[in-house]
């Protein structure tokens, strides 16, 4: 039977993919051929995956999609968007609900996303339904549930599960991709993960060549915070609306903007935070100048086809749009669509809707052209 780095090296090879060593960096993965800038390097589906909110069915279990949620009957812990994926969660979900169902209530309050997540792995390395249960061993060795392992791995999920995000990097959970682990982090990355679904995209974010190590970004989200505003909002225990909230940022903003350089990271937190709170508000106007004053400072620190830089051209264009600024949101709308097309690719949900929107901007940037030659 062949070794677990036999398997893996069977499995990268058939994607034109390598694994070697790397001083200073343990293990690394490498091309085995050339990949043009928005090419897929790798995809992988999680061997383990949970949502970040597991108690109040913001994603489905399966395929992390958030509409029409159901709970489960048994657990009430587990969701899913339909029969179908529920079906096909059911070889590992039934191990699970098990468990979950003898437990109080008291006890299920304390089941956070990594004890479940941990919980997964151990019945999915016990059903080895898959090869990849082979190759998991290379990141988690195989344990029995005794408290040292299990802190062991713990401390592992730190370095190894990856933050599922939606197309807009906004974290939904965490999962486990036993191959996409041997990506070395790079402050210059060559490739972008970007998930569509709990299906994890290594794309090229630049040309990279035969033999050329790949790396990828780490998350900027370590410490996210979920879009809920009861947990989204500024901790002023007094404030009665955002509007004072705003105001307080902005007399930041402005002794910030004096002692600080304009390109500073400081000032540009205070200034994304600046453009939540705007939009909240729904005072597009103001939002919109934050909006612009941030992305020279992200062109700045990220490269050129980075998803950031497009997510922010994106939503100064429908700001830019929604205020009638039709011809700099064709502008703006047009960068994200550049950018994002590469990091994106052009047959997901998020992609079909930003290119419907860039081009619902240019027939209308066309029709005002043509009124305004004619008059």
């Amino acid at each position: 039977m062949a070794s677990w780095e036999e398997q893996l090296r069977d499995e990268l090879a058939g994607r034109d993919l390598a694994v070697a060593s790397v001083p200073g960096k343990g293990r690394g993965l490498f091309a085995a051929r050339s990949f043009f800038p928005g090419e897929v390097v790798i995809s992988q589906e999680p061997y383990a995956s949970t949502p970040n909110k597991i108690s109040v069915g913001s994603n489905c279990d399966n395929c992390f999609a958030s509409r029409n949620l159901r709970k489960c009957s048994v657990c009430r812990v587990a969701w899913y968007c339909g029969s179908a994926c529920q079906r096909e969660e059911w070889k590992l979900h039934q191990l699970e609900c098990r468990a979950i169902a003898a437990l109080t209530e008291d006890r299920k309050k304390m089941l956070t996303p990594t004890i479940r997540l941990m919980v997964r792995l151990v019945l999915r390395r016990k059903l080895q339904d898959d090869k990849m249960a082979n190759l998991v061993q290379l990141i988690l060795p195989s344990f029995e549930l005794d408290l040292k392992e299990i802190t062991h791995t713990f401390s592992k999920f730190a370095c190894n599960a990856h933050t599922i995000c939606d197309p807009e990097l906004r974290p939904l959970g965490t999962g486990l991709y036993p191959v996409l682990s041997i990506i070395n982090h790079s402050c210059v990355p060559n490739a972008v993960l970007i998930f569509e679904g709990r299906t994890a995209y290594v794309r090229a974010l630049q040309p990279i060549s035969k033999n050329e190590e790949d790396s990828e970004e780490d998350a900027l989200l370590e410490g996210y915070r979920c879009n809920n505003q009861k947990c989204d909002g500024f901790l002023l225990p007094n404030a009665v609306d955002n509007s004072e909230v705003g105001s307080m940022y902005k007399t930041i903003e402005e002794l910030e903007r004096k002692l600080y350089h304009p390109l500073s990271i400081t000032l540009l937190h205070t200034r994304e935070t600046l453009l939540k709170i705007y939009m909240e508000l729904q005072d597009w106007q103001t939002a919109l100048m934050y909006c612009r004053l941030t992305i020279p400072v992200y062109e700045r620190i990220y490269p050129p086809f980075h998803p950031m830089i497009g997510l922010q051209f994106y939503t100064c264009g429908k700001l830019e749009w929604l205020l009638e600024y039709t011809e700099d949101a064709l502008m703006s709308l047009t960068r994200a669509a550049d950018i994002l097309r590469i990091t994106h690719g052009t047959k997901s949900e998020f992609m079909k809707e930003l290119l419907g929107k860039l081009e619902e901007v240019r027939a209308e940037a066309s029709f005002r052209l043509s009124a305004g030659d004619e008059q």
